[in-house]
């Protein structure tokens, strides 16, 4: 075979090396271009749990910091699944969003993120968590968001749902005449607490090393009344019942507080403020279960009878989330409330289930059967956490649908202004960062105390409410604005809206004898902000 030698003149070679770099830069304007009609990721963020370890409680403070990790949707997070090297990602918040100094693009295939806070250098995917040092309670205050998926290009601006691993006792402490201890002199600490653990951010599940356990001393924080706030931040599961609180003067004084005998501290729950008030008085420490409650939304409950049962309910598809509580009735069968909180990402269309059914936490046997609704003719099976406030899927709607949550509402009622009042509502969730709401129905009223009934498909007497109410608090930003709604269970007058049935919370406290949202202070609760509630 003879090779032959193919000699190119130089003038054409020129002419391909020019076309060749005329490709390139067609190519790379191209590309620039695409990046630049794109705008990079940024999230705008909500936090669930009132476990409050900021000085602006659930709201988040300029340059906070979280990880973010980009894979590929429906896939697990792992090396493999990763899109554009976007693992463990540093975002800061900037006004209202959290941005990245990298710009972060969505490409074509659609994908999953998982955010936590606050920010740290990982190995692979594991968190790890050490309470040990409690001086800054916002540095151990974890928080996962695993709710953003099949995420694509049309909108850079993704919502992430924080919820809160972590548990939290807060201690009140008012110090009176007592020489040798100030509150701004003291330290505070509770013996034998697991203090380490970890975090997988591939599952969201969280592992106690519940074998090495120590002494903490709690945060001190002094009131301008000269009383102080105690700040523990504890692993979920944690046993408090019977442990000693020791308060030490500088003086080498020490003053010792036992934690309650009490069911619910004998597991904490993730999320979930504990509560207590605590009196020095000439050196003998005395006090109780604070009015705190884990949530907001949840109004205060003391003393309950032996047929009230309080039953919190979490996502079916999201067991680390809140869903609603309500205060339920064996005997009338009935719900006095239900509350729960609402905000803009979990409102959804178009996924109304009508799947009616038994609250699987009751025993059947104290629920009505109200497969086809009340009897006499004229009332609905009226829900009191209404559908369309979880209707972002058939699954979480399905829970709506509960016997626990329905009461005999007359028809005209349910279906005019107390549904147009539904609908405000969540036009006015809308506008805020997240809206806490009790609705409730009550069998007396303050003159009169006699039960009228209606029956369920078994024939059996259902507690029929004399009024319902809603006691609303708007979260915007770090402040919170209240308005409350009762009405009574009967036809409206014509031309009357539910505008005319406006009140105070405070007020709507002396007509029912609740206490709503505990941790908000008489001034928010006895006023209407009328350019806010518009």
């Amino acid at each position: 075979m003879i090779n032959k030698i193919i000699t190119i003149p130089r003038q054409n070679i020129l002419r391909i090396a020019y076309f060749m770099i005329a490709l390139l830069t067609l190519d790379s304007c191209q590309k620039t271009e695409s990046k630049m009609e794109q705008a990079a990721v940024q999230f705008s963020p909500t936090i669930v749990g009132q476990i409050n370890t900021k000085a602006t409680g659930t709201s988040w403070d300029q340059n906070d910091q979280i990880g973010v990790f980009m894979s590929k949707s429906g896939q697990p997070l792992e090396a493999t699944s990763i899109v554009d090297e976007v693992k463990n990602q540093l975002f800061t918040f900037n006004g209202s969003l959290f941005q990245s100094a990298r710009p972060i693009f969505l490409s074509a295939e659609k994908v999953d993120f998982i955010a936590y806070h606050p920010y740290k250098s990982l190995t692979d995917f594991q968190y790890p968590i050490d309470l040990s040092d409690q001086s800054n309670p916002t540095a151990l205050d974890l928080m996962y968001a695993n709710n953003a998926k099949n995420i694509d290009k049309s909108n850079n601006t993704v919502p992430l749902i924080f919820v809160r691993q972590l548990s939290k006792v807060s201690i009140n402490l008012s110090i009176t005449n007592t020489a040798a201890l100030e509150a701004n002199q003291i330290t505070v600490k509770m013996p034998s607490i697991s203090t380490q653990g970890g975090f997988d951010l591939t599952t969201g599940k969280l592992t106690v090393n519940s074998t090495e356990k120590k002494d903490v001393q709690g945060k001190v924080s002094v009131n301008a009344n000269k009383t102080a706030r105690i700040e523990f931040i504890l692993l979920p599961g944690e046993d408090i019942t019977g442990k000693a609180i020791k308060f030490m003067a500088a003086n080498g004084d020490t003053y010792t507080w036992t934690i309650p005998q009490n069911q619910n501290l004998k597991n904490l729950i993730a999320g979930n403020q504990y509560s207590f008030d605590i009196k020095i008085d000439n050196g003998k420490p005395s006090g109780g279960i604070g009015d705190s409650q884990a949530y907001l939304e949840i109004p205060k409950m003391s003393n309950l009878g032996n047929d009230e049962v309080f039953i919190q309910h979490f996502m079916p598809d999201a067991s680390d989330s809140r869903n609603y509580a309500m205060l339920y009735d064996k005997k009338l069968k009935m719900a006095y409330w239900v509350a729960y909180p609402l905000y803009s990402s979990i409102l959804g269309s178009g996924n109304r289930t009508d799947a009616w059914g038994y609250d699987p936490q009751v025993s059947t046997a104290f629920q009505p059967n109200l497969f086809k609704g009340f009897q006499p003719t004229g009332y609905d099976r009226g829900h009191q956490l209404p559908s369309a406030d979880r209707n972002l899927n058939t699954t979480q709607n399905k829970t709506t649908f509960y016997f626990t949550n329905m009461t005999a509402q007359v028809s005209r009622l349910n279906q005019g202004i107390w549904a147009n009042l539904e609908t405000k509502v969540r036009t006015w969730t809308a506008q805020c960062d997240t809206m806490y709401i009790v609705t409730g129905a009550m069998p007396k009223t303050s003159t009169d105390s006699r039960l009228d009934f209606a029956q369920d498909n078994d024939g059996k007497d259902i507690a029929k409410p004399k009024y319902y109410f809603k006691a609303l608090a708007m979260k915007k930003g770090s402040e919170y604005y209240t308005l409350a709604y009762k009405i009574n269970n009967e036809t409206p007058p014509s031309g009357v809206t539910f505008e005319n049935y406006r009140l105070t919370v405070s007020d709507l406290e002396k007509a029912t004898g609740f206490t709503f949202f505990p941790d908000l202070n008489d001034t928010q609760k006895g006023n209407i902000n009328t350019s806010i509630w518009k």
